[in-house]
């Protein structure tokens, strides 16, 4: 299909002059602008446009002054029939409305940047309270968007929800998309929504992962004392929640809970004391308590 260019020609707006001289000075360029135009008087234009300023220009000619070279002639020519007689006219009304308006919207959406960036700031800053491993932030030097993001980078590799990130690259790069990245910023503030929430939970690749919601509950009873290591009946060392009675073997001294002792143990969260002591019930077993690694898990 032949592709056509059609050229079309925008209205020049409606005077919309604020001063009672305006007729007069519009007859007199009027006149002078008839028959060919003398080369000499482009640059004095200029230069009464230059040394009067552009509102100067505006209040005279009625409407928006983008420069000499883009008014009709009879409009340069106002300018120095204006200049002539010493005229200092207003910018026209609905002229100044609108840059009124205009700068309020510039002043508005400078008080929304303002914002977001503080909004980003603060939620980087609680991503990074969390966060046990040095990162920092650089630039996408690739942008894709309008709006460049900047990457949180870790230092060593480390392991998220996500699975395993190299050192060096951001935590929300994939193979197949690489980034390329500036160099660190400093005091930078990662604005990538990914980057920070992967910066809130990743770990080093040998750290344990991060305690699930009933690993949780079960490092709250071993603070409030009632998971203890019992012999039962049968001679068996059993680790148990003395507080829950269970139906199954060995339940009337509370509800087993071996497999997930067990698991905590081998993170380093908790470890159980070397000698029998009182359960709350009046039975007798080995303690279970936090180290200070399982301590600040359940802090964090």
């Amino acid at each position: 299909m032949r592709r056509r260019v059609v050229s079309i020609t925008l209205p020049t707006p409606v005077p919309e002059p604020e001063y009672p001289e305006y007729d007069q000075v519009r007859t007199e360029a009027e006149r002078r602008s008839r028959g060919p135009l003398d080369p000499g008087a482009l640059p004095v234009m200029e230069a009464v446009a230059r040394r009067r300023g552009d509102d100067w220009c505006t209040g005279v000619i009625g409407r928006t002054f983008g420069g000499v070279a883009y008014v009709p002639c009879a409009d340069a020519f106002m300018l120095l029939v204006a200049d002539e007689m010493g005229l200092e006219p207003p910018v026209p009304q609905r002229i100044a409305e609108s840059r009124r308006l205009f700068d309020e919207q510039r002043a508005q959406e400078r008080a929304r940047r303002e914002e977001r960036k503080e909004h980003e700031r603060r939620r980087w800053e609680l991503a990074l309270s969390t966060c046990t491993v040095s990162v920092t932030v650089r630039a996408n030097l690739n942008r894709g968007g309008s709006r460049a993001l900047d990457h949180a980078v870790p230092d060593v590799p480390v392991r998220s929800s996500r699975g395993m990130h190299e050192a060096g690259r951001a935590l929300c790069e994939r193979k197949r998309n690489p980034r390329q990245l500036g160099e660190p910023i400093p005091d930078g503030v990662a604005t990538c929504q990914n980057c920070v929430t992967y910066v809130a939970e990743i770990r080093p690749v040998d750290a344990p992962a991060p305690a699930t919601k009933a690993e949780r509950a079960l490092l709250q009873l071993v603070v409030d004392g009632v998971v203890f290591t019992m012999r039962h009946a049968r001679g068996g060392l059993t680790a148990r929640v003395t507080t829950e009675r269970s139906s199954s073997a060995g339940g009337g001294q509370g509800r087993s809970v071996n497999a997930a002792v067990a698991k905590l143990e081998t993170k380093g969260w908790i470890a159980a004391d070397t000698e029998y002591s009182a359960t709350p019930d009046g039975g007798f077993g080995y303690r279970w308590r936090l180290t200070d690694a399982g301590t600040a898990e359940l802090a964090g």
